[in-house]
């Protein structure tokens, strides 16, 4: 975890406040203790067995759709800059490798040349520290740019996973407001079986109704107080339902304002420290071969 990914969590009105986040702070390898012991995994496990729900959301918030679309593209985007900068580094790191050759060779054809010693070997060592320098600048690119844009990436991930705990919400909204439905249907039958023969054309409905017809008294009796106690306890379970999602609104909109407006500082820091590494890496190279030149014209 980089230093400006836990700052960002120390300063999070509510993050600051977690029990693993402090013990990772303060044990080190012993938070993973503290985080098991807290069955976070557990309840991920549980919101992943609704993983269908996105395809069954009759009334899905339009702002969450276009928050996927988002997520899906910002991860796209950020993947594309790492490669990109990546190969970059990638070639000048063999670049910087080939001048601690280069200095090599230089340093070994001082020993052949006596009257170019001294010049040579000023070259070499130059080259030789420019591998150096180089290779730490690169270091300092790996540890400052990429592992900070590198969590935007991983940040489209906890997109989807808002995503996703909101449409579970309204999923589960929505099955309690279907069996409501259902129920009031099921009691209507068993109140006037004879008034829904019209409207029985599936045979699932056609048979529900065969078999409404050959229950007893007593049997309906049954299944009638059976669906009125179903009915209630769906009915008293969409309220609380309701709450939670609005309740999940509200907290996802504070929390997604926080991360927009963190997130452009953020970036524009990381570009920041990409340039002023690049301009390094010029200044480097500059510096070294002027010193080379200078060097040249040592007598």
């Amino acid at each position: 975890v980089s230093t400006q990914s836990t700052g960002r969590i120390a300063v999070h009105p509510v993050l600051h406040k977690d029990n693993v986040f402090k013990a990772f702070l303060m044990k080190g390898e012993d938070w993973r203790t503290v985080a098991d012991s807290t069955e976070f995994r557990t309840k991920n496990e549980g919101v992943l067995k609704g993983i269908q729900a996105s395809y069954q959301l009759k009334n899905c918030d339009s702002r969450f759709s276009e928050l996927k679309t988002y997520a899906d593209e910002l991860e796209t985007r950020v993947n594309a800059i790492l490669r990109v900068t990546g190969m970059v580094a990638q070639k000048e790191r063999a670049c910087y490798n080939s001048y601690k050759d280069f200095a090599k060779t230089f340093s070994e054809w001082s020993v052949l040349e006596k009257g170019l010693k001294i010049p040579l070997q000023k070259i070499g060592h130059n080259l030789d520290n420019l591998e150096g320098a180089g290779n730490v600048l690169l270091l300092e690119e790996q540890l400052k740019f990429y592992e900070n844009l590198k969590e935007y990436s991983n940040y489209a991930l906890s997109l989807r996973d808002l995503i996703r705990k909101y449409e579970i919400l309204q999923y589960k909204v929505e099955s309690l407001e279907a069996t409501i439905e259902a129920k009031k249907g099921g009691i209507f039958m068993m109140g006037k079986p004879e008034a829904v023969e019209d409207v029985a054309t599936s045979e699932d409905n056609k048979k529900n109704i065969t078999n409404l017809f050959k229950m007893t008294p007593a049997q309906r009796d049954a299944r009638r107080s059976k669906l009125h106690q179903e009915l209630s306890e769906a009915e008293e379970a969409l309220d609380p339902a309701k709450q939670n999602l609005e309740q999940f609104l509200e907290e996802a909109d504070q929390e997604l304002k926080l991360w927009k407006k963190d997130k452009i500082a953020s970036l524009k820091a990381t570009f920041r420290i990409y340039a002023k590494l690049q301009l390094q890496h010029a200044q480097q190279g500059l510096q070294c071969w002027q010193a080379v030149s200078a060097a040249s014209a040592t007598k």
